[in-house]
């Protein structure tokens, strides 16, 4: 068996462990500068120990339960969610990507253009 290759986080270059899973995923400082459309900024943890995912921004006391998040880390357009076994995930969306599971009882939120 092969040694899995290194990896780079795509906000900052900076060195991480590779995770066949999130094989692009940004790291825990990229995450903390994460903004809506219009430089808001936004921080995101697990509802509770069990999981979930909720966000809000930085500076107001409402949590906000979703699936997950689209929204920009160093203007680049990316998902925050839910990583398996806990944790939050960011990766970058690999082009403009439309948002299709924003409805619904248990939807992702799109706050780029806002």
């Amino acid at each position: 068996m092969t040694d899995t290759p290194d990896h780079f986080c795509p906000g900052c270059g900076v060195a991480r462990k590779s995770f066949p899973r999130y094989a692009w995923h940004f790291c825990s400082d990229c995450c903390e500068q994460a903004t809506n459309g219009s430089g808001r900024q936004v921080e995101c943890t697990n509802v509770s120990m069990s999981g979930g995912f909720q966000w809000r921004y930085i500076g107001t006391d409402d949590w906000t339960t979703c699936r997950g998040l689209y929204c920009y880390i160093l203007n680049r357009d990316v998902y925050l969610t839910e990583a398996r076994f806990g944790g939050i995930v960011a990766q970058p969306l690999l082009s403009r990507h439309r948002a299709t599971d924003t409805e619904g009882l248990f939807k992702s939120i799109d706050i780029r253009n806002d």
